[in-house]
């Protein structure tokens, strides 16, 4: 029973974890509320995609993807919403 919960205790530790990546990107075009739900929604729904956040303040989507995650992708998810984004930074989380 000890050897099971070590061994659960660590496979759950975060060092075992694959690292993950925040993009943010600069979506210029948000000018209202529904534009930022719009974006949150679509990037949401993208495969891979942890976590998205857009702000109207920042006119930014900041984004949470597994490490080597295709960026393109969320590009093209902006981009059937008829706003243009642009990458602005990818930084790696641990």
């Amino acid at each position: 029973m000890k050897r099971l919960m070590l061994m659960f205790l660590l496979l759950a530790s975060p060092a075992v974890w694959a690292a993950n990546e925040t993009v943010v990107i600069d979506v210029d075009a948000m000018t209202c509320p529904l534009c930022v739900t719009v974006v949150n929604k679509v990037l949401r729904q993208t495969d891979g995609v942890i976590k998205a956040k857009s702000s109207l303040k920042t006119r930014q989507a900041v984004v949470l993807v597994p490490e080597g995650f295709d960026t393109n992708k969320l590009l093209q998810a902006i981009d059937k919403t008829g706003y243009k984004g642009v990458i602005n930074k990818v930084e790696k989380r641990s």
